[in-house]
């Protein structure tokens, strides 16, 4: 991102030391991932995903949590994987697939964005949460990939969190007193925003390269006007920061641009009902919410 200023110093580190720190994060959980894998394919029975999550029982006991939450509307309790596989449709089963396994990277404090344990969780929930709802909207071939998308696309902010808070002040300064967006502050202060460093993880955990691409534009106007499934990221994100969810110091920040609503063929009066529907499906979510407390 060129932010057409030139930092007052230089960054003290390079994005290859930033990457170096990849190695502290634990690996995306592979049973989740071979398990997605599953899914794509047509000749994958329940017993095969049974088989592949089984021997993670922490994976397995928060699909049940959020299969039996409010937000999945089931009629009576849940007690075994296999039901759970059976009642639920293919895009339900990866996105619950998805929160599950971004769990322990999500509800970690970041103290460099002013954000306690529960709100990279929440934030991240209420962003697919939105996701789901523009899709109502906007049609899309494959929502769950939004879905993925929407859940991890702040994940580096994890690796940022190392290094932001000796900078918070200056990068603050530049948000509030100069009119820079959080993240192009984020850029002249570190030289590198949480957008970048995301999709390289994600890349990193072999994610598709759509999912990569829309994580590493969703930050960037420039960048996430050329395809609609970082449009809608982008879209998500703002939404659920403008609606106060899970923000830390960079959030309120974030402006909705006349490009991405035109791009997503999208209305004002659009946005206000995505937001409502939104907000609805959050509070509906509590079950799922709280599982960062586990």
């Amino acid at each position: 991102m060129n932010t057409g200023v030139m930092p007052d110093t230089q960054p003290d580190f390079t994005l290859e030391y930033i990457f170096e720190q990849f190695t502290k994060l634990p690996t995306f959980p592979k049973a989740v991932q071979r398990a997605i894998e599953l899914i794509e394919d047509p000749k994958t029975t329940t017993q095969d995903l049974v088989d592949v999550l089984k021997f993670d029982p922490a994976i397995t006991t928060n699909i049940l949590k959020i299969t039996n939450s409010a937000r999945f509307g089931l009629q009576n309790q849940v007690t075994n994987i296999d039901t759970a596989l059976v009642l639920l449709g293919r895009d339900q089963i990866k996105e619950i697939l998805v929160a599950s396994g971004s769990l322990s990277y999500l509800s970690r404090e970041l103290y460099g964005y002013g954000m306690k344990p529960e709100d990279l969780w929440y934030h991240s929930i209420a962003t697919g949460i939105c996701a789901e709802c523009l899709c109502d909207h906007i049609e899309l071939e494959d929502p769950s990939v939004l879905f993925t998308a929407a859940i991890l696309h702040d994940v580096g902010k994890i690796v940022l969190n190392l290094f932001v808070g000796a900078k918070l002040d200056k990068i603050l300064d530049l948000a509030t007193k100069k009119g820079f967006t959080f993240t192009e502050a984020e850029w002249m202060v570190l030289g590198a925003d949480h957008a970048i460093i995301g999709s390289e993880i994600m890349r990193q955990w072999d994610f598709p390269q759509d999912i990569v691409r829309a994580v590493r534009n969703h930050h960037d106007p420039d960048l996430y006007i050329q395809d609609k499934l970082s449009a809608l990221l982008a879209l998500s994100n703002i939404i659920v920061s403008n609606l106060g969810v899970g923000v830390g110091t960079d959030g309120f920040r974030y402006r909705i641009s006349p490009n991405i609503l035109e791009i997503l063929d999208l209305k004002s009066d659009d946005i206000y009902d995505i937001m409502f529907e939104t907000h609805k499906g959050f509070m509906e979510s509590q079950e799922i919410l709280e599982l960062y407390k586990s």
